[in-house]
């Protein structure tokens, strides 16, 4: 059957009669849009809820989220932390989830409130954007017993302060500074986990891989973008 590649040549979409006769064959789903695994097989991986994580999604959409194979979720957006959307994505994904409590636009007391929640919930981390302060994190360190993330997307961050505030794992989201971030991270302290955004080629997730991060972040195609490829193919039959 017919493979389909997306605007970039990192995902791939199966076609979806194929999807069901290797799911017929070897007794397991598989995923309708595909990776390439092995370009991730070199890292380290991070331990969420007993499971090493070596791929996470970032994602809030259950139809992306029920497709693609990875290890665990990213479940940020740019608005207000959800409890409703917290249990939701909980509740449907059968892997671990790790949920936005606070950043630029949520802080303090609210933000202890969703790490709380995100935990009796079933979250495995919470996770906090550049913004947020250290206090914070040290308020929510004292209630929850989950891991606490924080994201960093600039290289001129006082990392240490960070780490001293009591977070447990880095995600660095820098764009083309992301080496360079994870990089920094690894002369100032070589053995703390690290969380990578891959971009959406193989080089820049090779790039992430090489420069130490112990997961990847993968940045899925949106429902627009692989309607806009099939809808295409169809125009052109």
């Amino acid at each position: 059957m017919e493979t389909v590649f997306q605007n970039d040549f990192f995902w791939l979409q199966k076609h979806n009669l194929l999807v069901k006769f290797k799911g017929l064959i070897f007794n397991k789903p598989t995923k309708a849009l595909q990776y390439p695994k092995s370009l991730i097989n070199n890292c380290q991986g991070l331990l969420l809820n007993n499971q090493i994580v070596k791929t996470l999604l970032f994602s809030t959409d259950m139809a992306i989220i029920e497709n693609i194979e990875a290890d665990a979720v990213l479940a940020v957006y740019p608005f207000s932390p959800s409890e409703r959307i917290m249990k939701s994505i909980i509740s449907f994904s059968n892997k671990p989830v790790i949920c936005g409590v606070g950043g630029g636009l949520t802080k303090g007391k609210k933000s202890i409130e969703m790490a709380l929640a995100a935990e009796q919930m079933g979250a495995a981390a919470v996770i906090v954007n550049q913004p947020f302060l250290n206090k914070d994190i040290e308020m929510i360190k004292r209630k929850i017993t989950i891991p606490v993330i924080s994201s960093v997307s600039t290289p001129d961050f006082s990392f240490q302060s960070r780490i001293d505030s009591g977070i447990d794992v880095f995600h660095i989201t820098g764009g083309q500074n992301t080496t360079k971030i994870v990089e920094l991270i690894k002369q100032l302290t070589p053995s703390f986990p690290i969380i990578a955004t891959s971009g959406k080629t193989k080089e820049s997730v090779q790039s992430s891989v090489a420069s130490g991060a112990n997961a990847i972040v993968l940045s899925p195609p949106t429902n627009s973008e692989l309607f806009k490829s099939i809808m295409n193919k169809y125009r052109n039959a």
